[in-house]
């Protein structure tokens, strides 16, 4: 069984322990902070390099405060850190724990891990509104559970992807569920279940579908 201890030994590996993270202390806050150091360790291993600034635009924290519960882009309820993964060439994203995405319907969800264009991370912060599906380059949701999962979750992601759209959003979870996972394949989401630092192979497989999102990211950019 995956422990918070796991977890965080875990992140703070992906993030070269350059930055200490203030936890919230919860298994399943942790797990996707977890996440998040993958999309980075993905961005990294396809040239990019990674820095951290904050809401209120401090550069190079000295501590990471990750969102604890959803929250808006722009809030200033506490100074929450966000990475910058800089490809160069003016390719610049942000990636964020728990804030809120518009869609297409004009729906706001909640995104577990969510990078997007840096651009649009400005523009919303000085603006005061949520980003938009357009502008969004990955998301992924995050479920940490003790038990096996059920397939309404599998119902809840495939709503919630009709509105953002299906490419490049991941559904990440600790333990497995055949009836989820037949689902999913068959409406072909992307996912992994059974993700944990425990199993190398496990984090292998998902780095390697982040970094096949960013690599097609640099393509369509050129």
């Amino acid at each position: 069984m995956t422990t918070l201890k796991d977890l965080e030994n875990a992140y703070n590996r992906h993030l070269k322990n350059r930055v200490p993270v203030t936890s919230s202390g919860a298994a399943n806050d942790a797990f996707e902070v977890y996440a998040l150091s993958l999309v980075l360790e993905a961005a990294r291993q396809e040239g990019a390099s990674i820095s951290f600034q904050t809401v209120n635009g401090t550069k190079s924290p000295k501590t990471l405060f990750f969102r604890s519960s959803p929250g808006r882009i722009y809030s200033k309820a506490n100074d929450y850190a966000h990475a910058m993964i800089d490809f160069g060439n003016d390719l610049i994203f942000e990636g964020h724990v728990g804030v809120y995405v518009e869609g297409l319907a004009g729906v706001v969800h909640e995104c577990d891990v969510l990078v997007v264009d840096a651009s649009e991370g400005e523009f919303c912060r000085r603006n005061m509104v949520h980003p938009k599906k357009n502008h969004t380059v990955l998301t992924a949701e995050c479920k940490f559970y003790s038990g096996n999962l059920g397939i309404s979750l599998g119902r809840e992601f495939l709503g919630a992807t009709l509105d953002l759209g299906k490419e490049d959003r991941f559904f990440l979870s600790n333990r497995d569920g055949k009836s989820l996972d037949r689902v999913l394949a068959h409406h072909k989401r992307q996912r992994f279940l059974g993700l944990t630092p425990l199993n190398p192979d496990s984090e292998a497989q998902t780095i390697s579908q982040f970094r096949t999102a960013f690599r097609n990211q640099k393509s369509r950019r050129r």
